[in-house]
């Protein structure tokens, strides 16, 4: 699911030819095209984004330096091409020139400068902060020169350049985001109520000729999926973000409905908190394994529409350890376990799920049933999705949780598993060895089959010592009115609209 090139030799230049657009019906290109999503974004500074409506919103108005296609090949944005020195620890990205950002200033290399150095300030508490922590310096020799030099060698640092964080902002208008954000890309804001709707223009001055074919986005807040579906039944919205997995096939079998329901490296787990009892011991963590087999899990909690995975690797991805089995329930087992780490009663414990979140609800209460014959007596606690990080994050022992794949395989690995890094730290606080070593290893070279060989290794390693439980990677599904052309589901749960159109 992720992309990765061999390094060979010591650059690698992509560059993209204009594209052009074909002819659009009048109609098509005088419309705005609706997309119900479920909540409103909270931040309008794409460095400071956490949800997915504001990654929705970020990747409509702004270009970071690379972008990710649907198929997550890797491609050029506001960078033509990129080269890198043999040791892989400087970059260079030679820019496009003549961009201009929405107030009509030109993009120069100084913004990419600014955008890295607010990422990197403790300050700004930017979510993205760890995964550029191999940035040492960044400068602009010219307008259209980027160049960073890193700490330690970095292969897939021109892949982690296309994160949902790290879009290029305008260094001298931060001022006037709240209400006015600036951006480069195909659509402009136009106004924004919160619990209502954002609207966005075409763009009229965005650097791929003939781009955005339709003449703005409406993406309209709408928290009901039943109200979300019945609109776009109607023709009221013309996509609907994020449909419910046990509705694909459903409306799938509608004429006026096209479902898309695309693999993904998201992924939801039961988390277990490794500082404090009972899961500070690794075979409490290891009984759990063995009380409840995944397949059982990403069944009834996916309907299908998702693979049980070891840790944030998917099955789909090159680097999944297929040699290593999920483990079929063996309540015997699981029971011998927790007498030996001194529960020879069993264990009782909390259990707490988000709601309005139905996928990791079913999850919870999935896993709470299929547990107890293995000596776990869970009750299920229900926590507003909206109150996990003041009341869950890094505080309970156990909580059902789940996050959206990045761009690499280490962007979604090394923050939550490495001892000491951020997401880690507000999850399981986990420490091995063994895990430590296999991800710096493998973030510092180049050669992919060394990488392999590290992750594999990783994985082993959690199958030995879990830091908690990983139930599955989850599909991602969106549905669309027949008459949108030029959309794909993308599997990083935005939209990439730039050859949308309406029939």
């Amino acid at each position: 699911m992720f992309t990765r090139r061999k390094l060979l030799g010591t650059s690698l230049a992509l560059a993209s030819a204009p594209l052009i657009a074909s002819a659009v019906p009048a109609a098509a290109q005088s419309a705005n095209l609706k997309i119900a999503i479920d909540n409103s974004p909270n931040n309008m500074d794409p460095l400071k984004h956490t949800i997915a409506s504001e990654y929705i919103y970020a990747n409509l108005v702004f270009n970071g330096l690379t972008r990710m296609r649907e198929d997550l090949v890797l491609e050029p944005d506001l960078a033509e091409s990129w080269s890198f020195s043999g040791d892989l620890k400087q970059w260079t990205f030679k820019l496009r020139s003549g961009v201009k950002f929405h107030n009509g200033r030109v993009f120069e290399a100084a913004d990419v400068v600014t955008v890295f150095q607010r990422v990197l300030d403790p300050a700004n508490a930017s979510p993205a902060r760890s995964n550029f922590d191999m940035i040492e310096k960044i400068e602009a020799p010219d307008a259209t020169t980027a160049v960073f030099t890193l700490k330690y060698p970095y292969g897939g640092f021109a892949d982690i350049l296309s994160d949902r964080q790290v879009k290029i902002t305008p260094r001298d208008a931060l001022g006037g985001f709240a209400t006015k954000p600036v951006g480069t890309g195909p659509f402009t804001f136009v106004s924004y109520t919160p619990g209502d709707r954002m609207v966005l223009a075409k763009n009229p001055t965005y650097f791929e000729a003939g781009l955005p074919k339709v003449a703005g986005v409406e993406l309209r807040i709408i928290p009901e999926m039943a109200v979300r579906l019945a609109a776009l039944d109607a023709g009221d919205v013309d996509i609907v973000w994020d449909v419910p997995l046990d509705q694909v096939k459903t409306l799938q079998g509608k004429p006026n409905i096209r479902a898309e329901s695309v693999p993904t490296p998201s992924w939801d787990a039961a988390v277990m908190n490794n500082a404090i009892p009972p899961f500070n011991d690794k075979r409490v963590r290891r009984a759990f394994h063995l009380a409840v087999d995944k397949r059982d899990v990403a069944e009834i909690a996916l309907f299908g529409q998702g693979e049980p995975t070891h840790s944030p690797i998917p099955p789909s991805h090159p680097f999944y350890a297929k040699d290593i089995p999920i483990p079929k329930a063996d309540p015997a087992a699981a029971k011998k376990l927790l007498a030996e780490a001194g529960h020879p009663n069993g264990i009782k414990i909390q259990l707490i799920v988000p709601v309005g979140r139905p996928i990791r609800e079913r999850a919870g209460v999935a896993m709470q049933q299929l547990a107890k014959a293995g000596g776990f007596d869970i009750e299920i606690k229900r926590v507003p999705f909206s109150s996990f990080e003041a009341e869950v994050l890094g505080k309970a022992p156990f909580w059902v949780d789940g996050f959206f794949g990045r761009p690499t395989i280490d962007t979604s690995t090394y923050p939550f598993l490495h001892t000491g890094t951020s997401f880690n730290n507000i999850l399981w606080k986990y420490s091995n060895p063994e895990v430590d070593k296999a991800l710096s290893t493998a973030r510092q070279t180049g050669d992919v089959a060394e990488q392999k060989k590290q992750y594999l290794a990783m994985q082993k390693a959690m199958s030995e010592d879990p830091p908690g439980f990983f139930c599955y990677s989850v599909n991602f599904a969106c549905a669309y009115r027949q008459s949108v052309k030029g959309v794909k589901t993308h599997p990083s749960r935005w939209f990439d609209l730039r050859n949308a159109t309406l029939g």
